[in-house]
């Protein structure tokens, strides 16, 4: 039997850097943990981000946050990978030497960035971010931080693995998380790894866990759950990794299997 409900949100529960969730999802949540199974939000979000986008649900849900470096609830936080201060400093030398692209850097409750740049004023209004402009981080940045995110336009995952992949992959995890975006996190910082903590955490088996991702960056997600989804919009290497495929994003496809879900529970 499930127990627990693992999602991704950009891609897989709303469209890219919107809070555009499925209304029924809050009804849906509080029904299945009506038959004591618990929701997860996984994302490369902070944690306030999801806070707002989850409202009315809010105190009911745990936390996945910031590409799995963060486990928590409204209360307590149960797991937190920190970057070396040092390695950080030289990756952002690098970063900067990438074309055209953005960095912010993500702490436990705020990101920061260099200036008031496309990207803050984004990240600020539509992913609703507790965000601050600090000018030189290596001046002035004093929280430590869990994520650093590269942001460009229309084509990060490229620019990015032109040559910045190969020099900091033994060092850091790197991964796509949507054309604008590519997260780098400490090695052992996924969202597997932090879904495999709650689970522990928990008492809950991988054999009584449920997933949807859409993105690379849900991969180890997916693979910490007996039934995982690639959401039908899903990049084809997610889809190939799940086990099932649910409804695209447009037709709100995790809210269609999780409604088939309780379905079949109250019938029983």
């Amino acid at each position: 039997m499930i127990k627990l409900i693992a999602s991704d949100i950009d891609g897989t529960l709303v469209p890219d850097g919107t809070a555009k969730i499925d209304k029924r999802m809050f009804d849906i949540i509080k029904r299945l943990k009506e038959h004591g199974i618990i929701y997860v939000g996984a994302s490369g979000r902070q944690f306030a981000s999801m806070a707002r986008l989850f409202a009315p649900v809010s105190e009911d849900i745990y936390y996945i946050t910031e590409g799995g470096t963060v486990v928590r609830d409204t209360r307590k936080v149960y797991d937190m990978h920190v970057i070396d201060r040092k390695l950080l400093f030289e990756m952002i030398k690098d970063v900067k030497k990438l074309p055209e692209c953005d960095i912010m850097l993500s702490g436990l409750d705020t990101a920061y960035c260099e200036d008031k740049s496309e990207m803050f004023y984004w990240m600020r209004d539509s992913y609703r971010f507790n965000i601050e402009v600090v000018g030189d981080f290596e001046t002035h940045l004093t929280d430590e931080i869990v994520k650093l995110s590269i942001y460009h336009k229309d084509n990060a995952e490229a620019i990015v693995n032109e040559w910045f992949t190969d020099k900091w992959k033994d060092h850091f995890k790197i991964a796509s998380a949507g054309i604008m975006w590519m997260d780098v996190t400490g090695l052992t910082a996924d969202k597997g790894n932090a879904l495999k903590a709650l689970q522990k955490q928990l008492g809950i088996t991988k054999e009584e866990t449920m997933a949807f991702g859409d993105n690379l960056n849900d991969l180890g997600l997916l693979d910490a759950a007996a039934e995982s989804y690639a959401i039908g919009s899903a990049r084809d290497e997610v889809k190939a990794a799940a086990k099932h495929v649910a409804p695209p994003l447009s037709e709100n496809g995790e809210s269609e299997v999780l409604l088939e879900l309780l379905r079949k529970l109250e019938e029983n």
